[in-house]
This record gives structure tokens, sequence and C-alpha cells, in this order.
């Protein structure tokens, strides 16, 4: 028996990314912030694993609906656990000065996208604007 073909699994993986995942549908003043800076360990340990689930899950959605905001990720590669490497998102203005700033360790991906949320300025997308790759629709 065949699996799902590449075209259904990359439809749903749209899907995921441009109608189901909530949060980050959201449109960023691009007049106020022009890039996001995020800083974490590659490894889970230290209170990071919120800041990696939070790139995961959550900055796909919001790239795709914001193209032109720039995001740059630094993953640091530390082997000893003793190293305190920064677990920080910094939104920056267009002279890449930090406007806000997130402390994301020990914190849950949704906890940090909610904080997020509060600190930028920006506009929820209807409904009704939400691109949808469903083939019913």
């Amino acid at each position: 028996m065949a699996g799902k073909s590449r075209v259904v699994k990359q439809l749903s993986i749209l899907e995921k990314l441009t109608l189901t995942t909530k949060k980050p549908q959201i449109i960023i003043n691009p007049n106020k912030y022009h890039s996001l800076k995020l800083t974490f360990q590659a490894k889970n340990y230290n209170g990071h694993m919120g800041a990696r689930k939070f790139w995961h899950e959550y900055l796909p959605t919001l790239k795709f609906y914001n193209p032109k905001f720039n995001i740059n990720l630094t993953r640091v590669k530390n082997e000893n656990r003793a190293v305190d490497v920064p677990c920080i998102l910094e939104l920056l203005n267009k002279e890449g000065n930090p406007l806000e700033t997130i402390d994301m360790r020990n914190k849950m991906s949704e906890d940090i996208m909610d904080e997020f949320l509060k600190k930028i300025d920006h506009e929820i997308i209807p409904e009704d604007k939400l691109i949808s790759f469903n083939k019913t629709t």
C-alpha cells in the first residue's frame, strides 16, 4: 500500500504554515521594525528548548506573511553546559539597533510568542485574507 503522495504532503505542510498556526498570522509594521534577531544554543539544555521550538513552530508562518521582514538566527554550538549562552530575541530597526528584547530562557514557545505579540506593533490578518492551499476552497 502506497503512502501519501509528495504533493499531498507538501499541501499539508503549506496549510499548517499559512492557515493553522494562528498566533503568527500578523503583519508587522514595516516602518518601525526591520528585522528579528534570535540567539540561542543549538542544543536544548540550559533553558533553550522553548527558543528552538519558537523558531521552528512560529517563525515560518511569521516569515510567510512578512516576506520582507528579515529574520536572523544565531545558533551557538556549545558542548560545555557550564558556559552561559544568551537566549534572546531582539526586534531591530533599520539601523540594526534593538527596539525590544525578550529573554527566552526557560520559557515555552507559546509564552515567547505571547510576549512577542505584546511588544511588537502589528495587525492581525483577517480570516478572509489568510491564504489556504486546501483543495476544497
